[in-house]
C-alpha cells in the first residue's frame, strides 16, 4: 500500500511538472516589427505592423505601443479593449489599433496627421501575464516637398512676381501704343485745321 502511494505521488508530480513546462513553453512568443524604417510624409496617416510569432490569438493579451526612452504610450490594448486614457496628450485622438487579425497574432497601429514629432523610434509589445517580448521600429517622417530641391523652390515663390510684372509691362506697352496712335491722329487733325485756317486767310 505504502509504495503504491508512493508511485502514485511520483506519477502525480512527474503530471504536473509536464503540465507546468508545456504551459511555461506554451507562452514564449517572439514579437516581429518591420525590418526596416517606415516613412512618412507630414500630415499623412502611417501604419505601423506587429505580430507573434508562433502565430496565436492575441486577443486577450496586453498590446501597445511605446516611445523609449521615457516610455510614453502611443496606444495600449488591455483587458480587450483600447485604454484611451493611459495615452501620452500628443497621440490622443491620432491613434488607431486595427485588429482584424489579432487572432492570428497580427495587429497594426494606425497614427493620423504624422508630425515631425513623431520621428523616431517606437516599441511594439505582447504580455501574455507575466510573460512579455517586444520589437523596435523607426519611423522617419519627411516634408511633402522634400524631393523639391531649393532653386525649384525659389523659381515657385518667385514665379508669381515676374508674371505680375510682365503682365504689367504688356498692359502699359498697349496703352502706350493706343495713346501714341491716338496722339499721331491728334496732331494731324491740328495739322488740317491750321492748315485750313492758313487758307482762307
Amino acid at each position: 500500500m505504502p509504495g503504491l502511494s508512493s508511485a502514485s505521488l511520483s506519477r502525480g508530480l512527474l503530471a504536473l511538472f509536464l503540465a507546468q513546462l508545456s504551459s511555461s513553453y506554451a507562452g514564449q512568443f517572439r514579437v516581429l516589427g518591420p525590418g526596416q524604417p517606415l516613412r512618412a510624409l507630414v500630415g499623412d496617416a502611417v501604419e505601423l505592423p506587429c505580430r507573434i510569432s508562433p502565430g496565436r490569438n492575441a486577443s486577450g493579451m496586453e498590446v501597445g505601443w511605446y516611445r523609449p526612452p521615457f516610455s510614453r504610450v502611443v496606444h495600449l490594448y488591455r483587458h480587450g479593449r483600447d485604454q484611451d486614457t493611459e495615452q501620452a496628450p500628443e497621440y490622443r485622438g491620432r491613434t488607431e489599433l486595427l485588429k482584424e487579425a489579432i487572432g492570428e497574432g497580427r495587429v497594426t497601429l494606425r497614427i493620423r496627421n504624422v508630425r515631425f514629432a513623431d520621428e523616431g523610434g517606437f516599441t511594439c509589445f505582447f504580455r501574455d501575464h507575466s510573460y512579455q517580448e517586444e520589437a523596435a521600429m523607426e519611423l522617419r517622417v519627411e516634408d511633402p516637398f522634400y524631393w523639391v530641391s531649393p532653386g525649384v523652390l525659389v523659381l515657385i515663390a518667385v514665379l508669381p512676381v515676374l508674371l505680375l510684372q510682365i503682365s504689367v509691362g504688356l498692359v502699359y506697352l498697349w496703352l502706350q501704343h493706343r495713346l501714341r496712335g491716338k496722339l499721331r491722329a491728334e496732331i494731324e487733325n491740328l495739322h488740317r485745321t491750321f492748315g485750313q485756317f492758313l487758307e482762307e486767310l
